[in-house]
């Protein structure tokens, strides 16, 4: 009989900072090696409470967030979680989680700037911008675990993938229809932001053709697809989108 023995992480005890060639990296880098020995800076950190000891470097609150390790780490992910919710009025903690996402940003950044017209630099640039602030107005109450890789996520779909989303869909629904959906009072999560858009549609009482129809366009399926689908020409389609923007329309006029 085999037994199974629990995975244990253990923590670093040193952080290796990101080097390389980009100045901004290292303009992060060098701001935070001094930020993080300030004797009035590490006051103020020991006096917000956080498990754990007084730290005597600001690495050391990195290494308890999880630094460095996966994001199986419940530990790590609820004192990160601890900082997050500091970060919502808190510029330091803010920037203190921005240090403990750099490795995964800069990843984001490499993947993105041979895309960029900017290169690395300024990918990496709208990245940490995003991630600011993401940090700075993560939706707490929804989504109390699994902290870095969801702000790294929406740190990414936020700085590269929401606009062009959008755009997709103005093509396919056209852009009057978009802007009759309502923009969110509160940051949702990005897979679901879609769904939201279709959820707002829903609640206007179109018609089930209408309803499938941006469906079927929002999920990315030509004209072409879906009037072969539907045993239609492509003229038909047309003429129900129309047909169903007319009716978002009256809808929002009717709820205003």
């Amino acid at each position: 009989m085999t037994t199974k023995t629990a995975r244990i992480c253990t923590r670093p005890t040193t952080i290796i900072h990101p080097t390389g060639n980009s100045s901004t990296v290292r303009t992060l880098v060098q701001e935070w090696s001094a930020l993080s020995i300030t004797p009035t800076t590490l006051r103020r950190v020991n006096g917000w409470g956080l498990p754990g000891s007084r730290v005597a470097n600001l690495d050391e609150v990195l290494i308890r967030a999880g630094f460095g390790l996966e994001a199986t780490d419940s530990v790590g992910d609820q004192y990160l979680f601890k900082l997050v919710i500091r970060a919502a009025n808190d510029e330091l903690a803010t920037r203190i989680v921005l240090q403990r996402l750099l490795p995964p940003l800069i990843s984001i950044a490499a993947r993105r700037g041979k895309l960029a017209r900017g290169g690395f630099d300024e990918a990496f640039t709208d990245t940490v911008a995003q991630a600011w602030i993401q940090i700075r107005t993560y939706p707490i109450k929804k989504r109390p675990i699994k902290i870095a890789s969801n702000l790294v996520r929406d740190s990414e779909y936020f700085a590269f993938v929401r606009d062009s989303r959008l755009k997709q869909l103005a093509v396919a629904w056209g852009d009057d229809a978009i802007d009759m959906i309502p923009t969110p009072e509160t940051q949702i999560n990005p897979e679901d932001e879609i769904v939201s858009l279709l959820a707002e549609a829903s609640k206007w009482n179109l018609g089930a053709r209408s309803l499938s129809v941006l469906q079927q366009l929002a999920d990315g399926k030509s004209f072409r697809s879906i009037a072969s689908d539907a045993g239609v020409n492509v003229r038909t389609v047309h003429s129900w989108r129309s047909t169903a923007i007319s009716e978002l329309r009256e809808q929002m006029q009717c709820a205003g």
